[in-house]
């Protein structure tokens, strides 16, 4: 069984490229510290850090912006999970505007569009009603993405959600999906963006869940044992999923 405070795949299209650069502080110990509170579900911690790193950026910084977006795309899927819907809605609000005012000056950029079709995405959890017409909407910026950039770490995971949740009547494929999260957990290793990434156990853990999803309990057993084995003390795999699989296939 999911719990709200860890980060559970039942919330949509959970995504995020965490940056590389470096800017003026240190946005390497943020990250480090993210994902400690990640791994802990410690979402008032990671609430903390994400209200201390947006006083301190740059808005002349695109990297810097990005990596705000990334803590506003976490802490808003976490309210999603968690059913605090109204303030989901103040910090999708808060992340659109910086993703639109970014792609007046960058409208091919992938990973931006993504993010948009990622947040569009938010709004349709929070209302289903709204599904008819944002479902469209949000996967022609996810498609955008890939068209673009095929190798998008970003525009990857996103279209795997996507493929995962949608309903096959509308073309989702749970076994498409996997082939997503692979091209995109393969980005992360290539580009060594591994550790300490909260993003890449979210979608490691994504993967898992996929295999499971699709009677393939092996290959879940196998990825969920990678996380443990290189992320000691994730709570929701090692506390959770990980023994839940043993259970409920006898393993």
């Amino acid at each position: 069984m999911e719990r709200p405070q860890y980060f559970t795949r039942t919330i949509i299209l959970i995504t995020i490229l965490l940056l590389s650069v470096q800017s003026g502080f240190s946005q390497t110990a943020y990250r480090d510290s993210i994902y400690k509170a990640y791994s802990r579900g410690k979402m008032d911690k990671w609430y903390d850090i994400m209200t201390t790193y947006e006083k301190k950026v740059d808005v002349k910084s695109k990297a810097e912006q990005l990596e705000l977006i990334s803590y506003y795309y976490g802490y808003t899927a976490w309210l999603i999970g968690a059913e605090k819907n109204d303030t989901a809605e103040l910090y999708i609000d808060k992340s659109e505007k910086i993703i639109d005012e970014l792609l007046e000056t960058s409208p091919e950029d992938p990973t931006l569009l993504a993010f948009k079709g990622s947040f569009i995405a938010f709004t349709i959890g929070i209302t289903n009603l709204k599904a008819i017409y944002l479902g469209p909407k949000s996967m022609r910026y996810i498609n955008k993405s890939i068209e673009l950039d095929p190798e998008n770490i970003q525009g990857n995971i996103e279209k795997g959600n996507s493929m995962y949740y949608m309903p096959s009547a509308f073309g989702g494929d749970k076994a498409e999906a996997i082939e997503y999260y692979l091209k995109a957990i393969a980005g992360f290793e290539d580009q060594e963006l591994v550790v300490n990434n909260w993003m890449y156990i979210n979608t490691m853990t994504a993967l898992g869940q996929a295999y499971e999803a699709t009677e393939q309990i092996q290959l879940a057993k196998l990825c969920y044992e990678k996380i443990i084995r290189i992320f000691p003390n994730f709570m929701w795999v090692e506390d959770e999923l990980y023994p839940d699989l043993l259970k409920r296939h006898k393993l």
